[in-house]
């Protein structure tokens, strides 16, 4: 008598003992709560904290001290410090706005106004040197500066508030259309509120801050899908392992039933006897793992751990599931009883897709081989797949009339089977070996070396439960084959006998992996030497230097306007 179903648990078993609020015990516990609650703060902190900080939208509230040095006498004092003072800065700002006309107008080097700018420092504003390094500006200082006449726009910065050379410039060029227009106090007020965006930030780039702020963005809503995505597969898992397992529990009793129909004397049946074997076993540690796995609630369902359990009791379940399929099958179909017609039918299907594939290779030897102009006949595989299937065929008129018995019937597709690969093996290096240039021998040499390889050996694809016929697709189940096949359940229960490396005879995966080599190894083409183009360009610059100054290199440059 099959073990009842279990009942669905109340609490997780990993569920604190200590007491816990009632919201908690109904969220799922205290562990469950706790890493839900991280996670949720994680997506808080790149969903929204990382972005504000990379734009830094705040924070600018910053009085900047203002100076108005007006050399060229073309500003409102009063009203632009005002206007100046109103700007709200990330930090503590001295300002200095200079204007001065002791520029040759007609000089071409752009650091003349840098020059004058440090002249002036130099001789009527020591403050805005470094104290401790004489050779750049005052930390905390920035300086706005602009030569009406000879139509030059600055702007410097000390250490701790310096800005690259691009972020300088958008800070000069903000300023150009109103300096066209004679408008000096607007244009150095355009001027500050730029360097007021940017001086203070985080990440002082705006590009990079835009990046960060989408990346971090990105994550954060990958991670709020991802755990969703987890909740729903865990749950999706868990009522798939119910249902198998439900299914399991009921058949269990019939199960066991037929499972004694089954020849013990016959190697097929020895083979599903061995599985089933193997069936009551993880039967038993079935029922330990929904035991353990219990009733999750709320917050367990997004823990990584629980969609984990969940897909692994739902593999296990549905593995056996499947092995009580085939014990079924081979009860059925060793007995002959009710039914038997379709347990047949399914069982010709691997053989049916392997002769397919088989058709298949034909047709593209013909076609490989008449573009390298070789002639080559492959009528004799072709007559020989007709007559396996007209083969198959008979077989089942035997089988009806019980001039064969089931057991020859399978052994006989175990006949088909092997042969099919290995004239499939003999066709590929036939066709191969039929380009003689040394192209064709190297081809030759990868298709062998891929066939000696452990990966064609232990792996390859699975069958894939359908063939073509004339009539359309046909359908099958590899996972309920008696025969074994690399999709058949139960194959490391102890016991199972095989011909080929590991627990699927080498003749039971699909032949399709012998047609893909063979393509492979027949379009391989050594790749050629390419050779690569060098041109040349060129970079530019915004220049910042201070040519008569040369041991001076303070943060800043100028441009025209």
């Amino acid at each position: 008598m099959a073990p009842a179903a279990p009942e669905p648990l109340l609490f997780c078993k990993n569920a604190p003992e200590v007491p816990v609020s009632d919201l908690i015990v109904r969220w799922g516990g205290l562990r469950a709560v706790a890493a839900f609650t991280i996670k949720s703060l994680l997506i808080i902190v790149l969903g929204v904290i990382v972005p504000l900080y990379a734009l830094d939208p705040f924070g600018a509230t910053h009085t900047p001290a203002v100076e108005i040095h007006d050399e060229a006498e073309v500003l409102d004092d009063v009203a632009l410090q005002t206007t100046l003072e109103d700007i709200g800065f990330r930090r503590d700002i001295r300002l200095a706005v200079f204007t001065t006309d002791d520029v040759d107008p007609y000089a071409s080097s752009d650091t003349v106004f840098n020059d004058a700018v440090l002249d002036y420092a130099l001789k009527e504003q020591p403050s805005w040197i470094s104290t401790a390094d004489p050779d750049v500006w005052a930390d905390g200082l920035v300086i706005l500066a602009v030569s009406p006449q000879g139509r030059w726009v600055g702007c410097y910065f000390g250490e701790d508030v310096k800005v690259d050379l691009r972020t300088q410039q958008k800070i000069q060029d903000a300023a150009k259309s109103s300096f066209r227009l004679a408008r000096w106090d607007v244009g150095l007020e355009t001027m500050a509120q730029r360097t007021a965006d940017f001086v203070g930030r985080p990440i002082p780039s705006t590009e990079v801050a835009l990046l960060v702020a989408f990346v971090s963005l990105a994550a954060a809503l990958a991670l709020l899908a991802w755990m969703f995505w987890s909740r729903r597969e865990a749950r999706d898992a868990y009522k798939q392992a119910r249902r198998h397992f439900t299914q399991i529990t009921t058949d269990y009793d019939a199960t066991q039933i037929r499972a004694g129909t089954i020849p013990a004397d016959d190697a097929h049946g020895a083979q599903v006897l061995a599985r089933f074997a193997w069936f009551e076993e993880r039967y038993a540690g079935l029922v330990r793992l929904f035991s353990d796995f219990g009733s999750p609630r709320g917050a367990q369902w997004f823990m990584s751990s629980r969609r984990r359990r969940a897909q692994k009791l739902a593999a296990s379940a549905k593995e056996l599931d499947r092995v009580d399929d085939v014990i079924a099958a081979a009860s059925t179909f060793l007995t002959l009883g009710l039914g038997w017609e379709k347990v047949w039918e399914n069982e010709q299907g691997p053989v049916h897709e392997d002769l397919a594939s088989y058709a298949a290779l034909c047709t593209a030897v013909v076609n490989r081989t008449r573009l390298a102009h070789v002639s080559f006949d492959v009528e004799t595989d072709r007559a020989w797949i007709q007559k396996r299937r007209d083969r198959l065929a008979a077989m089942t008129v035997e089988l009806a009339q019980r001039t064969l018995t089931p057991s020859a019937a399978l052994n006989e597709l175990d006949t088909i089977a092997a042969g099919v690969h290995s004239r499939c093996d003999i066709l590929a290096r036939r066709a191969l070996a039929a380009d003689t240039s040394r192209l064709g021998r190297e081809r030759l040499g990868r298709y062998e070396y891929s066939r000696r390889s452990s990966a064609y050996r232990n792996s390859g694809p699975d069958y894939l439960g359908w063939w073509s016929a004339r009539s359309g697709r046909m359908h099958y189940n590899p996972a309920t084959t008696i025969r074994i096949n690399s999709k058949s359940p139960g194959l490391r229960a102890p016991g199972l006998s095989s011909s080929g490396t590991g627990p699927v005879p080498q003749f039971s995966r699909p032949v399709a992996n012998l047609v893909t080599g063979y393509s492979r190894a027949s379009t391989y083409t050594p790749a050629s030497s390419s050779s690569g183009y060098h041109g040349s360009g060129s970079s530019s610059h915004f220049s910042g230097g201070h040519s008569s100054h040369s041991s001076f290199h303070g943060s800043g440059s100028s441009s025209r306007f």
